[in-house]
């Protein structure tokens, strides 16, 4: 979400000399008819479901998202073990749950897939929406080639549908759908502790400015409290849980450098392209000289605060993983967008038509082995993502060659590697605090051939393949 600017404050000043007939139409684009969403929405998840045709295997927290919404169902939720709570997806995960075990996991790839679809869609609206197709096209395309960005929505990670939800819930605000901006900001504060601000700031700004949305307002912050607290407490006993679950980052986080502040902006800047940070800033410094709140300026500003707030989190001891740039890094791409169209635009205006057609060219030029590089790391992690999906796929069978769920249950504790046991506690229909990750007999290892339990001759080699052990030693 982004600082109230509303749509008549776009058009009722002058647009600056400095963004001339380009920026003029782009302002005047904020004051348009409210977009259609319903078919772009059934077309996502649509897609969504067509994904699953290719490699379909959640990673580790989606997994946990999963088992929660299935121990909700069955009234017994135990959160003591895994990430971060999160509500909004264990929302989905909680009916999901009632299809099955086979089921359910899929369904939340269908629901994040298509977030992260619907957060390149809407990327490219925005920018559109400001400086005509080439500015969304160029959005579009700079989200959908930044670093980390498919794979991790790809493989259940909830980052696309925050991106969707907030660009979604920019242009329902400047269609003049102020309410519905605000329930998308709440479906926003329901994944990430960084939009509160925002969601709270925008609550209180459209209970001034429209009374008779007190109570919603009201009622969407007490809905995100509860929603963020209460199953942590009745899942821990502990409703600051997620918090404390939040300060304990893998070996490799940012928190651990000497600086952790400055190490989320080094890492961060290979999540975007020079060209797209170039275009981003040149939109935002030509917003800023002209001396008054506009969209492209709040979006700047909002991406600026936004990465302060996790460079700063992380400072205090937070994961700052990069997927967590994920927003300030789309809100960049729109700029981009907008940046580069609307400087053609300005110098159409000024410059013959052949010498505009040769900078475009240069720049083009100069742009390519950019995209180049995004792309072939894009297709990288394609590739990583069917190797994890081909990891975890033959999990089933070893398993079976236990003697199925009930036989691997009874022989004692399930111990497998660090990263894999929700994967396990699913498939066994476990809490995932009863699987561990150090082993002792008697029990039964399934794990990595990479982790040293896959090696622990206590327990005798029952069967393996290219990437998994398993051993057992059963409880007399």
């Amino acid at each position: 979400m982004m600082a109230p600017v509303s749509a008549a404050s776009t058009t009722a000043a002058p647009p600056s000399a400095s963004l001339g007939r380009a920026g003029a139409r782009a302002e005047a684009g904020a004051a348009q008819r409210p977009r259609p969403w319903t078919w772009l929405v059934l077309g996502c998840l649509a897609l969504g479901v067509l994904s699953l045709v290719g490699p379909s295997e959640p990673t580790y927290d989606p997994w946990s998202w999963i088992i929660w919404g299935r121990e909700i169902t069955e009234l017994d939720l135990d959160t003591l073990r895994g990430p971060s709570w999160k509500p909004l997806p264990v929302l989905f995960t909680t009916p999901f749950a009632l299809t099955g075990a086979a089921v359910a996991p899929l369904l939340w790839l269908v629901v994040a897939r298509a977030g992260g679809l619907l957060a390149v869609a809407m990327a490219y609206r925005l920018a559109a929406r400001f400086a005509g197709r080439a500015a969304g096209i160029i959005a579009a395309g700079s989200l959908l080639l930044a670093d980390e960005f498919v794979r991790n929505f790809w493989r259940g990670n909830s980052e696309g549908l925050l991106v969707a939800l907030c660009l979604w819930a920019v242009e329902r605000h400047l269609d003049g759908r102020r309410a519905a901006a605000f329930v998308l900001g709440l479906g926003a504060a329901l994944l990430r502790p960084e939009v509160w601000p925002f969601f709270g700031l925008y609550g209180l700004w459209l209970a001034w400015a429209q009374p008779q949305r007190r109570v919603l307002v009201a009622a969407c912050f007490v809905l995100n409290g509860a929603l963020w607290f209460l199953p942590e407490w009745w899942g821990s006993g502990d409703p600051l849980r997620a918090a404390n679950r939040a300060r304990q980052p893998n070996p490799d986080s940012a928190a651990f450098a000497a600086h952790p502040f400055l190490e989320v902006f080094g890492r961060s800047a290979s999540v975007l392209s020079a060209p797209v940070v170039v275009g981003a800033l040149l939109v935002t410094v030509m917003a800023a000289r002209g001396r008054r709140m506009n969209v492209r300026l709040a979006l700047g500003l909002a991406a600026l605060v936004l990465m302060i707030a996790v460079a700063a989190m992380t400072q205090a001891g937070f994961a700052g993983n990069l997927r967590y740039v994920a927003l300030p890094a789309a809100l960049v791409c729109v700029l981009a967008g907008v940046g580069w169209a609307e400087m053609v635009h300005e110098l159409r205006g000024r410059v013959r038509r052949g010498r505009v057609l040769a900078l475009a060219a240069v720049l083009g030029a100069l742009a390519a082995p950019f995209v180049i590089s995004d792309v072939r790391e894009l297709a990288r992690g394609t590739q990583r993502v069917q190797e994890e999906a081909d990891f975890y796929s033959v999990v089933p069978g070893l398993i079976a060659r236990a003697g199925g769920v009930q036989a691997v249950k009874s022989c004692g504790t399930v111990f497998t590697g660090p990263f894999q046991v929700p994967a396990i506690a699913w498939r066994l229909h476990m809490h995932a605090g009863l699987v561990q990750i150090a082993s002792h007999p008697p029990g039964i290892i399934i794990a990595p051939r990479y982790t040293t339990m896959s090696r622990d001759r206590r327990f005798p080699r029952v069967a393996g393949t290219r990437e998994w052990v398993l051993r057992r030693r059963c409880a007399a």
